[in-house]
């Protein structure tokens, strides 16, 4: 070894780098984008309430001012689900989980088709401790619901990547881990201990990350969309590749290596699946990342442009005007107004 080193120093031995090597590490660490969208969520305003009902009962809910994540734990019995514009109600059996995702939708929730429908608002006055006994003293039924606001600024790009509406069944291959889950936010809400309210929004987030885990890898998870493209073997790579490196100079033909793919095959699947070209939403996620970047630190905006990968400060800004509809330098004087934006708060009872 001594010997090899010595000829490389004299030049006797020439040092030829392989083509497409790089100075970064063979295994470089790339975070699930399913993580990344997801990790940075912010919790606010996070409610639960616990429903014992017996029939016949049945409430409407009018839906709400603001958009939020809604969502409804079957401890025991069962129950229909029937939306405003919509001829067929929803079955709803013992185990499952329905979330609505940042919708205002008004939805009735009853045991029975003929039961009587009270106005939820009128419910809230019978709860107590965030639960709610209601009902005509018939079979039993409980309904762990709950939901929480998202950031102003995350509530878009989960909105443009998820459904509306989900409904994971019991029978669905449910994971163990997603099912303890369930299980503890029962027991929790069933009862309540110390410090219960920061352990339910944790409960939240994690009942919210499987739901979304367990509907992308189920046969009712559309062929198109972001959640698709995360499941597809090849344009997953590509799609990882940009999160982990939204800094570098990505071209169709360079992703399309890292998805294993020609350039045409690639170019033509991504727009397929996405709606969008594969430098279309590398530029959606970068101004997203900026964004963040705005929001969250003191850095200058020439530091921003360069750390996602723009030359100039100058040509940043034109993107990121075109792509968020303001200049860098009003989006943060807009976030400075916004008050709490980032905190997490926990209100305790309401559905």
């Amino acid at each position: 070894m001594a010997r090899e080193i010595d000829a490389i120093k004299l030049g006797l031995v020439s040092v030829i780098r392989p083509k497409n090597v790089t100075d970064r590490p063979a295994l470089e660490h790339r975070m699930d984008p399913l993580s990344e969208v997801f990790g940075s969520m912010r919790i606010q305003e996070a409610i639960y309430t616990r429903l014992e009902t017996t029939s016949p009962w049945g409430f409407h809910y009018p839906g709400d001012t603001v958009p939020r994540i809604r969502f409804g734990l079957m401890v025991g019995g069962s129950a229909l689900l029937k939306f405003k514009n919509e001829r067929q109600a929803i079955s709803l059996s013992a185990g499952d989980v329905f979330i609505f995702i940042l919708s205002d939708e008004p939805f009735t929730l009853m045991d029975h088709p003929r039961s009587p429908v009270a106005d939820y608002r009128e419910l809230r006055k019978l709860e107590v401790d965030c639960v709610i006994h209601y009902g005509g003293g018939g079979a039993p039924t409980t309904l762990v619901s709950g939901s929480f606001r998202m950031s102003a600024f995350e509530a878009p790009l989960i909105a443009t990547i998820l459904p509306r509406y989900l409904h994971l069944r019991l029978d669905q291959n449910r994971s163990h881990a997603f099912q303890s889950v369930l299980d503890l936010l029962a027991a929790e809400t069933a009862q309540p201990g110390i410090a219960s309210s920061r352990l339910i929004s944790c409960l939240y987030e994690s009942l919210f990350v499987y739901a979304i885990r367990a509907y992308a890898n189920s046969s009712a998870a559309p062929p198109k969309g972001w959640l698709a493209a995360m499941s597809d073997k090849h344009l997953s790579k590509a799609i990882q590749a940009m999160h982990s490196g939204f800094d570098r100079s990505w071209s169709v033909e360079s992703l399309a290596r890292e998805a294993r793919m020609s350039r045409s095959a690639f170019a033509l699947k991504f727009r397929t699946v996405l709606g969008q070209t594969p430098l279309e939403y590398l530029t959606r996620w970068r101004m997203h990342k900026a964004g963040d970047m705005i929001r969250s630190n003191n850095m200058s905006f020439s530091e921003v442009a360069s750390a996602i990968g723009y030359g100039s400060e100058g040509s940043f800004s034109r993107v990121f005007r075109r792509e968020m509809g303001v200049a860098p330098r009003e989006y943060r004087r807009k976030c400075a107004l916004l008050p709490g934006a980032a905190t997490l708060r926990f209100s305790g009872c309401g559905f």
